[in-house]
């Protein structure tokens, strides 16, 4: 498994090798596992312990000792936090808040509380139809907000175990018509710092 064009590109970094699409899930999640980690200790650079916490999260999912939980939590903060952009972070009304399929209705998103986020309508047209990460990457040039990383994360995480895809590698991957890229899942992420 490698790494396509994305936000991993110019890293410089080694990364494991990966025996299918969900070890490179769980490393991705092992990762911000990590950053979340760091936010919680008041780090503002990775250190020993925190790679320590990613070395035991990635293994903890690859053995299915550790589980990826559904999107509950973050659909109920959804409802009670509805007055800013979750893109952005522009506070706004209520009612000029507009949903978006966080993956696209275009690319077989579902119409149902896990796929929709809401965001202002700037954002929701600049977002089109594409891969959330992508989106953040190529136009807005910034890391989504922390709590639309965990999102996207596990909408990714319960479509593929929903649909077969963890097993597969990365010719399977880019063969198949997903409602998301990818190669735009972050292998690592910032230092905590960006987030404080």
């Amino acid at each position: 498994m490698t790494v396509g064009q994305n936000i991993n590109k110019d890293s410089g970094k080694h990364y494991p090798k990966f025996a299918n699409f969900g070890e490179y899930l769980f490393w991705s999640y092992a990762n911000l596992q990590m950053l979340c980690a760091a936010l919680n200790m008041g780090k503002t650079k990775y250190d020993k312990s925190c790679y320590m916490i990613r070395a035991k999260a990635f293994k903890a999912y690859k053995e299915g000792r550790w589980n990826i939980h559904d999107l509950m939590e973050f659909n109920v903060a959804k409802i009670k936090e509805n007055n800013y952009c979750w893109y952005c972070g522009k506070e706004i009304e209520p009612s000029k808040l507009t949903k978006d399929h966080v993956f696209p209705r275009s690319k077989g998103g579902a119409n149902d509380m896990d796929n929709i986020i809401m965001v202002c309508k700037t954002c929701n047209s600049s977002k089109g139809n594409m891969d959330l990460f992508e989106w953040y990457c190529e136009v807005r040039k910034e890391w989504p907000p922390l709590n639309i990383l965990v999102h996207y994360l596990k909408n990714i995480y319960l479509y593929s175990i929903e649909n077969g895809l963890m097993d597969k590698h990365a010719e399977e991957m880019d063969a198949m018509d997903l409602p998301f890229k990818w190669q735009y899942i972050p292998l690592d992420y910032p230092q905590p710092e960006v987030y404080m």
